[in-house]
């Protein structure tokens, strides 16, 4: 709790009270010390009053503040600008419309509007992507097993978004179908690609 000293911010404050008041807050402020003498003397006082209390120092207006649902408020923000970003990043790397669907709430029209608004609409393709080349896709396998080992708590959009960074030359649905690729590899070749890594690992 810490005390608020701008006389701007007062006043809202005690202006606020009487809003309170009239849409329905009054048990509220009941509960909070308010006696109902000072609650109606403030609804009959013109706003002038307010700006005059609010300038003297002796009125202490102190606020508090539930830091754990504001942190978790600005969390939830940041969380839904970064998927946006990464929606964008996607439809503008090319995913497919069912891999958009599946990492994302996306509708046709949404999709078409991004489209629109990233200057995409002539761009679109159709039909299955192309694979890359053998030894780029035995390349991308060990990098998604070692995204997916080290960033196994996050989203898969997330960990699409760090394996295309390392591929950006090919379209996400490239990079995506590459993945679906390696799920389908048997046991004993996953464990080659296992072994690849943790020797890459050792030597770096």
């Amino acid at each position: 709790m810490f005390n608020i000293i701008n006389t701007t911010i007062k006043r809202m404050v005690l202006e606020h009270l009487v809003e309170q008041v009239d849409s329905g807050g009054l048990d509220s402020l009941l509960a909070n010390g308010f006696s109902p003498e000072l609650i109606d003397d403030l609804r009959k006082r013109p706003t002038r009053d307010f700006f005059h209390a609010a300038q003297f120092e002796g009125l202490a207006i102190k606020v508090s503040i539930d830091t754990q649902k504001l942190m978790s408020c600005l969390w939830m923000r940041d969380r839904a600008r970064r998927d946006e970003m990464l929606k964008e990043y996607f439809v503008r790397h090319g995913a497919s419309i069912i891999l958009l669907r599946t990492l994302f709430t996306l509708s046709k029209q949404e999709l078409q509007r991004l489209r629109v608004e990233l200057d995409l609409t002539e761009k679109a393709t159709n039909g299955r992507p192309r694979l890359p080349p053998t030894a780029i896709r035995d390349h991308i396998h060990c990098e998604w097993y070692a995204i997916c080992h080290s960033f196994k708590d996050e989203p898969e959009r997330e960990r699409l978004w760090r394996l295309h960074q390392k591929f950006p030359t090919y379209s996400m649905a490239s990079i995506h179908r590459c993945t679906d690729e390696f799920k389908e590899l048997g046991s004993s070749t996953r464990e080659l690609i296992q072994a690849s890594v943790v020797l890459d690992s050792a030597t770096t």
